[in-house]
């Protein structure tokens, strides 16, 4: 795994919004209780539709999520890089 930056983290969820915490992290960098278990069943569901490679991207935003911890919103996350 790479580092990830916030950018990456964007990138990789740009496709999975789910008006929920995973659409919260994508808009504004906040991270949850809820948002690694949602990411983690979005990693299991692309892996059992055979999308591993982006399963594993997602299972990356995880471990960014879990280094990163529970945080509110980031100031000026959409212009991060």
């Amino acid at each position: 795994m790479d580092d990830l930056t916030d950018n990456d983290v964007r990138t990789i969820l740009r496709d999975h919004r789910d008006g929920g915490v995973i659409s919260r992290l994508y808009a504004t960098g906040e991270i949850t209780d809820d948002t690694i278990p949602a990411l983690g069943v979005l990693s299991t569901e692309l892996d059992e539709r055979g999308e591993h490679e982006t399963a594993e991207r997602v299972a990356d935003v995880i471990s960014y999520a879990d280094a990163a911890g529970e945080r509110p919103p980031v100031r000026g996350w959409v212009t991060k890089t």
